[in-house]
């Protein structure tokens, strides 16, 4: 069997993160495995929390540094690992005891390059072999964060590779990133907005894949029923009209008539907000999408 290096960014989700790290090294795994946290400026203890619990474990390898974003301190965890496999997971995605034993017995083919139980696109709980990140110089970090991930399966796809899914469990504590009140939810919805400028860079870079991952029509168009669904919960199969984020957060739940009202008011208005940021990205990136 190959063998495995778990890469793990972290910022300031020092309880998850814990139980994550717990999770990982109670692996049923019959190769050898370690996990790399890269703890990237975190402000709240994750530092002394991982010293103190897992200071003393070998499997365990963990780099601080200051804030760097996603894509530069996933870098620097895969130049550390020392294994056939790097497995990207998310701190708060907490893994089932089979989780890494179903993703690596996922390369059982030359011609896979990436396996996920998370999606086809990329994100967390999804793995590459080593020597390809190495030949392809792993994450893009002119995304700094928000399809950098996606870019990355892309970028490996076009090599000739294939995508595999695995089905390989693991639980996702997204109710962290919850936010608190009107005020809370209106910055959350503007930050999430603003990461989809990167949109236009992936699809500047990669026209034909991001063309039909994005939705886009008439060559700038991404089309407002797919921006609609992933504001109402409906972008996957059998999803029920609610306030939500495809991250797994729901908001507000459709359960009157007024509900649905303020569901579907909400839903336009996020249509609107990211045309608007990938319109501004346009310019920046001098590619044409709304």
């Amino acid at each position: 069997m190959l063998s495995a290096s778990i890469v793990v960014m972290t910022y300031n989700r020092k309880y998850v993160l814990k139980k994550t790290v717990e999770a990982m090294l109670g692996q049923d795994f019959e190769s050898l495995f370690e996990i790399i946290v890269v703890n990237d400026g975190s402000m709240d203890g994750t530092k002394e929390m991982l010293e103190k619990n897992f200071g003393k474990n070998k499997k365990l390898t963990v780099i601080n540094e200051e804030r760097s974003l996603p894509c530069k301190a996933r870098n620097n965890g895969i130049k550390a690992a020392k294994n056939d496999v790097v497995v990207i997971m998310d701190d708060d995605c907490i893994p089932e005891k089979k989780w890494l034993s179903k993703i690596v017995n996922g390369f059982d083919d030359k011609k896979t390059g990436i396996v996920t139980s998370y999606s086809r696109f990329g994100g967390t709980s999804t793995a590459f072999r080593r020597e390809t990140l190495d030949k392809i110089g792993g994450y893009d970090e002119e995304y700094g964060y928000y399809r950098e991930d996606t870019d990355l399966v892309f970028r490996v796809m076009e090599k000739g590779f294939e995508a595999r899914f695995v089905d390989a469990g693991f639980v996702h504590e997204h109710e962290i990133e919850k936010p608190k009140g009107l005020l809370g939810l209106a910055w959350y919805a503007l930050e999430r907005a603003k990461y989809h400028k990167n949109d236009v860079l992936l699809y500047k870079k990669h026209p034909r894949l991001a063309k039909g991952f994005l939705g886009v029509k008439l060559g700038f168009l991404v089309d407002p029923r797919m921006d609609f669904a992933a504001a109402t919960g409906t972008w996957h199969a059998g999803g029920k009209i609610n306030l939500s984020s495809p991250r797994g957060i729901t908001f507000l739940q459709n359960k009157t008539p007024f509900h649905g009202v303020i569901i579907i008011a909400g839903a336009i208005g996020w249509v609107f907000l990211v045309k608007f940021f990938r319109l501004t990205a346009s310019l920046r990136f001098g590619k044409l999408l709304i």
